[in-house]
C-alpha cells in the first residue's frame, strides 16, 4: 500500500485483496477472497463494503461467456440450494490486517452470511471496456484504486480506475514501490503498460456496468500510471 495524492493511502483492490486467504483473529481459516464487494452510496461515492467468497463470486471473474456458463452449470447442480447464486460475505468494516493474508478482528464463528442482490463486484468491474480521450483505444480496467487504509477505520473509496490495453492483474503490482520485485521483469512489465493511465472517478466519467462499458470525456482527470 502507498499513499497517494499527497498524504492520503491508498491501494489497489484486485492486487491486495483478490484470491488472499482470510484468517480470523483465532488464526483459523476462514475463506477465500473470490471478489470484493461494492455499493454506491447515497452521496454518489463507490464504497468497499465487503469479502465475497464461495464459487458464485469466483465463476463470475472468468468473463462474461465461461463465466457465465460456469455459473449456469453451478446452479443446475446446486438447483435445490436456498439463496445459492449469491455468495458468502464478510463486512470489510472486520479486516483487521492485510499481508499475505487477509486477517479479521474477531472470531468468525457464524460470521458467513449470503451476500444481497444487486450489489456491484470488482470482478465485474475488471476487464470493462473504456472509451474516450486519453485512454488506449483497447483500453480495459485493470484495477480499482481505493483510497483508505487497509485494516484501518472509516470508509473505503473506490477514488480513481487504473486502466490500459491487457488484463488485470498483469501489472504483478510493478507500478507500486511497495511492490518490488526482479529489476528485469518489472522493466518489461512497465514497457508492457506504458499506455495505462488512471482515470479519477468523478466529472466526465461514467460507470455503465449493465452496458458493460465505462466511458469519459474531456473533463474527465486522465494521468499516466507510470512516471
Amino acid at each position: 500500500m502507498t499513499a497517494a495524492r499527497g498524504s492520503r493511502p491508498s491501494y489497489d483492490a484486485a492486487l491486495h485483496l483478490l484470491d488472499r486467504q482470510v484468517v480470523d483473529s483465532d488464526g483459523r481459516l476462514v475463506a477465500k477472497v473470490d471478489d470484493v464487494e461494492l455499493v454506491r452510496a447515497d452521496d454518489g461515492r463507490l464504497l468497499v463494503t465487503g469479502i465475497l467468497s464461495g464459487l458464485p463470486a469466483l465463476l463470475p471473474r472468468f468473463g462474461p461467456r465461461a463465466g457465465s456458463l460456469a455459473a449456469r452449470v453451478h446452479r443446475e447442480i446446486r438447483w435445490a440450494a436456498a439463496d445459492q447464486e449469491q455468495p458468502l460475505v464478510i463486512g470489510f468494516d472486520l479486516v483487521d490486517e492485510v499481508t499475505s493474508e487477509v486477517r479479521l478482528s474477531c472470531s468468525a464463528e457464524g460470521l458467513l452470511e449470503r451476500a444481497q442482490g444487486g450489489r456491484w463486484r470488482l470482478g465485474t468491474l475488471l476487464g470493462t471496456p473504456v472509451h474516450g480521450p486519453g485512454v488506449h483505444r483497447s483500453a480495459r480496467v485493470l484495477d480499482a484504486r481505493v483510497r483508505g487504509r487497509l485494516g484501518g477505520p472509516g470508509d473505503h473509496v473506490v477514488e480513481a480506475l487504473v486502466v490500459g490495453p491487457g488484463r488485470p492483474g498483469a501489472l504483478l503490482g510493478y507500478d507500486r514501490r511497495s511492490e518490488p520485485g526482479p529489476w528485469l521483469v518489472g522493466s518489461f512489465v512497465r514497457w508492457l503498460h506504458r499506455h495505462a493511465v488512471v482515470v479519477d472517478l468523478g466529472a466526465g466519467v461514467e460507470l455503465d456496468l449493465e452496458a458493460g462499458e465505462v466511458r469519459i470525456t474531456g473533463d474527465a482527470s486522465v494521468r499516466p500510471l507510470l512516471g
